[in-house]
This record gives C-alpha cells, sequence and structure tokens, in this order.
C-alpha cells in the first residue's frame, strides 16, 4: 500500500512537473501572428517569436546581414517607429546614440512580440529571392570550393563585382542564411559562382560542400558596399586577399580582364600553405599575358614538400615591401579577416593612399 502511495505521488509530481514546463514555454515563447506595417504600407500578418529580419524576408523583403544575423555587421539597419522590442547591448555597440534617438534598430535584433512599424530605406529594397541549381563543383583547393550556379526561371542576378548574396539552409528549428561573395563575372545574369570554404562546425558550409550538380538553393541578393565601378578603372587598382577573400577580387578582375586592364592592377593574395592558394596558375599566366597585371602571392607557414619559392610571410608585409607608390586616382579593395584587413589598411595609408579610398569586405563575422 504504501508502495502504491509513493508512486501515485511520483507520478502526480511528474504532471505537475509537466505542467508547469509546458506553461513556461509557452509564457517563454511567444505564438500566433502580429500586424507588421512596412513604409507606411497596409500591415501584413507575420507569426510573433522570431526577429524582424526573417519577418521581413516573409513579406518579400530581403536585408543584407554579412554576419549571418548574429548582430556583428550591423548591416540590416532599419526604423522601428512603435512596437519594437528593447534595444540590445549589439546595437549600442554599433549604433550611435543619436542613430537609437532617431529609432534606428538592427532587424536581427528586434523581437516581433506585438503590432509593429518598420521603415525600410528604399535602398535595401531591391534585393530578391532566386532558386538557383547547381550546375559543378570542384575543388580548387584543400578546404575551398567552387560552385557554379544557374538561376532558374525568368529571374537574373544584376550585381557589381565585389557584392555578395546570402544563401538559405532550412533548420528543423529555423532557417538560418550565411553571406558568400560571387567570385563570377557579373557580365552573366543567369549564372554565377561561390568559392566556399568549409568551415570545422559550420552549418552552412558543411551543407554546401554537400551539393551535387542538379540540388537547388535559395539565395537572395545581390548585397554590398565594396564592388568596382567606372570611376575606379581611370586609376591603379590595388587588390588584397587573405584566403578565400579572393572571391570579391576574381570578379572584379575578370571585369577588368574583359576591358583589358586600362590601369596598372595588382594583387596581393595571403594563403597559409600553398595547398590553400587557389588559382595560381590562372592568375600567373594572367600576369604573362597582361603587362598592367602583377600577381604576389605569399605564403605564412609554407610546406617544404611544396617546393615554395616565392615570398614568405604575412601578406601586409609583402605590400610594404612592394614598391607601390599610390596615387590618389587609385584605388584599394580589400577582403579577409579583420586583423589582416587592419594591418594592410595601415600599410596603405603609410605608402600614402588616402583612406577614403580603400574598400574592405571581412569575412569571418563571428
Amino acid at each position: 500500500m504504501q508502495i502504491l502511495l509513493v508512486i501515485l505521488l511520483v507520478n502526480a509530481f511528474v504532471l505537475i512537473l509537466c505542467a508547469l514546463v509546458a506553461v513556461s514555454g509557452h509564457l517563454l515563447r511567444q505564438t500566433g501572428e502580429a500586424d507588421m506595417k512596412i513604409n507606411q504600407q497596409e500591415a501584413r500578418k507575420v507569426a510573433c517569436g522570431q526577429t524582424l529580419l526573417p519577418a521581413l524576408a516573409e513579406t518579400g523583403i530581403y536585408l543584407p546581414a554579412a554576419c549571418g544575423g548574429k548582430g556583428t555587421c550591423g548591416r540590416c539597419e532599419v526604423k522601428v517607429a512603435s512596437g519594437g522590442s528593447s534595444v540590445t547591448p549589439m546595437e549600442t555597440i554599433l549604433l550611435a546614440p543619436e542613430r537609437l534617438q532617431a529609432l534606428a534598430r538592427l532587424a536581427c535584433q528586434v523581437k516581433v512580440r506585438q503590432n509593429i512599424e518598420v521603415e525600410v530605406p528604399a535602398g535595401l529594397l531591391a534585393a530578391k529571392l532566386f532558386c538557383a541549381r547547381l550546375t559543378a563543383a570542384r575543388m580548387v583547393a584543400e578546404d575551398i570550393k567552387t560552385l557554379e550556379f544557374s538561376i532558374e526561371g525568368d529571374d537574373e542576378l544584376n550585381f557589381r563585382p565585389g557584392q555578395y548574396v546570402q544563401v538559405y539552409y532550412q533548420m528543423p528549428w529555423e532557417k538560418v542564411m550565411r553571406a558568400y561573395s560571387i567570385s563570377s563575372p557579373a557580365s552573366a545574369k543567369k549564372t554565377f559562382s561561390l568559392d566556399i570554404q568549409r568551415v570545422s562546425g559550420g552549418i552552412v558550409s558543411s551543407y554546401l560542400h554537400q551539393l551535387q550538380p542538379g540540388d537547388t538553393i535559395e539565395v537572395s541578393g545581390p548585397f554590398g558596399d565594396m564592388f568596382l565601378h567606372d570611376d575606379h578603372i581611370k586609376g591603379p587598382i590595388i587588390l588584397v586577399a587573405g584566403g578565400v577573400g579572393l572571391a570579391p577580387l576574381r570578379s572584379m578582375l575578370e571585369m577588368l580582364r574583359e576591358i583589358d586592364f586600362p590601369q596598372p592592377v595588382w594583387l596581393f593574395h595571403g594563403a597559409r600553405s600553398r595547398k590553400n592558394l587557389y588559382c595560381e596558375e590562372y592568375f600567373r599566366e594572367l600576369a604573362r599575358q597582361h603587362a598592367a597585371f602583377s600577381y604576389l602571392p605569399a605564403l605564412s607557414n609554407p610546406m617544404l614538400e611544396e617546393g615554395w619559392v616565392g615570398s614568405r610571410g604575412m601578406i601586409h608585409e609583402l605590400l610594404e615591401k612592394h614598391e607601390i607608390e599610390p596615387t590618389a586616382a587609385a584605388t584599394a579593395f580589400i577582403c579577409g579577416p579583420g586583423p589582416m584587413m587592419q594591418a594592410v589598411t595601415k600599410v596603405l595609408v603609410a605608402k600614402g593612399l588616402p583612406s577614403d579610398r580603400i574598400l574592405t569586405d571581412p569575412f569571418d563575422f563571428t
């Protein structure tokens, strides 16, 4: 009898505990829908509990989020006129006090918990969602794969050399996105390529490396402020890449190749070892064919068996030793890890290049 009583008490305790968990889960996780009004247009229904970034995507507005919506790049800035959640610590770091006072917010940090009014800058309304089919894939370095895609349907990807797209991956509990620079020529509107480095523990990079020809993905874009335009080709161009940061610079070089290099162009590419240095032969051949183009790779940790006889050390060290005297008309494009870009920027400024002629695009948001 006592054993039965104990069993009943234990069962009752478990039931009460389950009920408490269910109630707390309901309180912590908002459900239902909210009205979201965008740029004073008619309100639309969106699901509560998510951030503003995917909520806007539900309505066909795709904002740049180079950091994957982690709140570290600051590129998804909008104005929340009413209904926004509390300002997060990341927003206080990335947005100046006067911007916050003007109701500026980061869409990846604002939770949709009630009816909300949002103002999206006109410049962020042009990005579209595309379905792209993988047509070819090849390993170009130890951990880097170049994936070539064709765009389905009648859509075209009109981008500028240096811009990026965002790739979406549906996980069981949420849809995540990651930004990848386009490495193909901008003149091809129905096709594009991405250079994908497989990151240890990387959800989307691992997914992309496992794709087979015929598989489709969702991408939005184009995005990015670091791109090549007509004014830049009036003077010398300095391109500096760290690792897979070469991807957007490859797109730029394709455009420059198409117009036959009217000005001097230098490409500095840093990698750990030769097995991480991709497109080496292509660039060496390009340098042989075009006198205005110089290819300058450097390896920070070359392996003995690779037989490397080129420059050793960090890429900013090679840049510092190289005899480049940038004119006021020169432009530099830098893509790679943050510390590398900072070091390269210091060298270029010391060489006399105005800081407003140095454009950067980090890819190591955390």
